[in-house]
Order: structure tokens, then sequence, then C-alpha cells
């Protein structure tokens, strides 16, 4: 396993102004809004996970539990990600290149999670919001099976060592990730993993610390939702989303009760957009957090009753500084001998303070302070 720091290339991070427009015809101010962080992928060096390169712009990474990949003796087989132009038909437009990780299906015996392809974005200052999009894509064998984590945001305490030690005796928390879930019995379900913080304290996350979820939190934290009936009220008028149906046309909603196939949600080898905006909670212990989720730019799951940090030692509070794509998975639908691998791609990574103008999402930020709107 190697966790390695990357160093910033010659990509920077970039960073624009827009201004958000109030809902209304009397007035209007512009916001300050920053984008933090942003990569296409393709201006990277060619780069598999077992090699010492820098990627322009990225802070760490990580390629672990990888049983069967070239760099260990297996030809035509894959480290847990890559970025590689020969990969341009796995890149948003067939050109340019994208993050690529391949999951293995491996049973060793007992519940490990395999395959742990990570890259990390460490912003160069902490933030009590982010916004955060980008573009997914599964490849066209995907297996519908298992679990595999794909996306994170959370707070480091960037003193020790490894931004990866995770855990009630870790360095890292709040920690929000996003998973992909799948059973015959109940379809692709909306996993959520919420852990609390900060830094290792709270970790474990509680009823209290989350209000109004459609389902209860199982483990340390989990939340298993579905695309249909968990999503009622989820939209921005209070009713349920329109997700479309991407195998059979109309909307997932149509039919309330249907356990959402793979090919519904994602289509077959098709980019669906996903974005999350998360906020952190005012002060420790008060449960005004937030976390709004968008699938191809609908809101599928909106909360604001969520206390990220809880009362803790000095009672500090903590801001997001990671951000991260790839992770582990729970795959073991085929024997070990077969030594399966299968890809899916993530591209166009956005990372900004607001919610952008043109998202919808159509509650109006708060006014700044010592500005008189008449």
């Amino acid at each position: 396993m190697k966790n390695m720091s990357l160093s910033k290339g010659l990509r920077s991070d970039r960073v624009k102004l827009f201004a958000l427009v109030f809902p209304s015809l009397l007035f209007s101010i512009g916001l300050n809004a920053e984008i933090l962080f942003e990569d296409n992928f393709d201006d990277q060096p060619d780069y598999v996970a077992s090699e010492d390169l820098n990627l322009n712009g990225w802070s760490f990474r990580r390629n672990g539990e990888v049983e069967w990949s070239e760099s260990k003796g297996f030809e035509g087989k894959h480290d847990a990600f890559e970025v590689v132009s020969t990969n341009r038909d796995k890149a948003r437009g067939g050109v340019g290149k994208s993050f690529v990780a391949w999951r293995e299906s491996y049973n060793p015996g007992w519940n490990q999670f395999n395959s742990d392809g990570i890259l990390l974005k460490q912003l160069s200052t902490g933030q009590d919001q982010l916004y955060v999009s980008f573009y997914v894509m599964f490849s066209p064998n995907w297996t519908p099976a298992g679990q595999t984590k794909l996306f994170r945001v959370y707070s480091w305490d960037e003193a020790s060592d490894s931004p990866f030690k995770f855990f009630s005796n870790g360095n890292a928390g709040p920690i929000f990730i996003w998973d992909y879930s799948y059973s015959d019995s109940y379809g692709v379900r909306n996993f959520h993993a919420y852990r609390g913080g900060p830094h290792g304290e709270n970790y474990s996350f509680e009823g209290g610390d989350i209000l109004g979820l459609p389902r209860n939190m199982v483990n340390l934290g989990d939340v298993s939702m579905s695309y249909t009936r968990d999503t009622i009220g989820m939209a921005l008028n209070g009713g349920t989303p329109k997700i479309k149906d991407k195998r059979n046309g109309g909307f997932l909603s149509d039919n309330l009760s249907q356990p959402v196939r793979h090919e519904q949600l994602f289509g077959r080898a098709e980019w669906t957009k996903v974005a999350f905006f998360l906020k952190m909670n005012s002060e420790v212990g008060k449960t005004d957090g937030a976390l709004i989720q968008w699938i191809d730019d609908e809101v599928v799951f909106r909360n604001d009753k969520i206390s990220w940090v809880g009362e803790n030692v000095g009672n500090r509070m903590v801001k997001w500084n990671m951000v991260g794509i790839g992770g582990n998975d729970f795959f073991r639908a085929y024997p070990n001998e077969n030594k399966h691998e299968e890809w899916y791609a993530i591209d166009d990574v956005f990372v900004s303070t607001v919610i952008p103008p043109d998202v919808n999402f159509n509650n109006p930020p708060v006014a700044p302070e010592g500005i008189k709107v008449e």
C-alpha cells in the first residue's frame, strides 16, 4: 500500500469569481464565490497508481488492497486507478483523460474492502461550506453488485503524517462518503456514510446527530436510501424529484415501489453528473449543518439538521479541507480464480465555496452583513 503525497505541477488551482443573484425583482447583490479547484485530467501526465509520479494539483493518493495488477506481475490487469491517454474512450466527449478506477472481485475470507484507489485534494484553506460536482460513468459490463466508495469530503487535522487514518483513533472527521451500493432485492441505493468530528472524536454518528432522515442510520452512521420512496419531499418544491429513467424513459418516480436497477439510474456506459453541497454546523453540537445532493442537476436529497461536529474536548470547531474521489470496494461477485476486474471513470471535478448560480437550487443566499437592502 502506498500513501503518497503529490506535489503541485504545472496546473495550479484556478480562482474565479461569479455572482449569486437574489431571486427578486427589486434588487440583486453580487456575492464573491471562489472556485477552489477543478480538473478535467487532460493536462495530467500518464499515470497509474503504483507509480511515483506527480499529479498536478492533487495532494495525496492511495493504491491499496490490489491483488492482481500489472505492477504485481499480472499482465493485462490494472492498478487501483489510472489516468492515461489510452483511456480517451473513458473521458467525457471521448477525448482527453479521466480518473479510471478498477475494482476487483476478491474474497479474502473475511469482510475486507479491496481495490482502494483514492485521489485527495487538500484545500489550502479550510471551508465552512463546499459545493463539489463531478461526472461518473460505469463500464458497459459493470456488475450490479456490492459496494464501492466513490466520493468523500472531510476534515483532516493536517498535523499527522497521513490523511488516511480514519475511525475513532484517527485524525479525520467529520466525514461524508457517497457509495455505489446494489442488491438484487433493493436495486441501486443512495448510500450515505456520516462520521462525526472533530478529528477522531464523536466518530460514530447517532440518531440525534442528524434529524429528519427518511431511514434510520446503522453501523457507525450509514444510511441506505432508495432513489424512489426515500426521495419523496426532497425536491425543492417539496415534491418528488424527477430523476430520469435512462433505461425505460420517463422518471424513476413514475413507479415509487420499484427497485431501481443500475441502468435506470446510470445508463449503460453513460455519464451521470453528481454534486453535493456540505455546510458545517454553526457551533459545537448544534444541528444546523446541511447536505444537499444532486443527480443530473436534480435535487434528490437535502437535510439542514446535521450536527457534523459534536461536543468534544476543548469544544473545537473544524472546517472542510479534504475532497476525494475513489475508494475501496466490497465486491465478490466472481470466484477469486477469475481475477475479475471492472472499471468506473470520474471526470470534470469542480470544487467551489458556494452553489453556482446555474445549478438547480432556488433558496436565496443570506445577505452579507453591513449591506442594507431596501
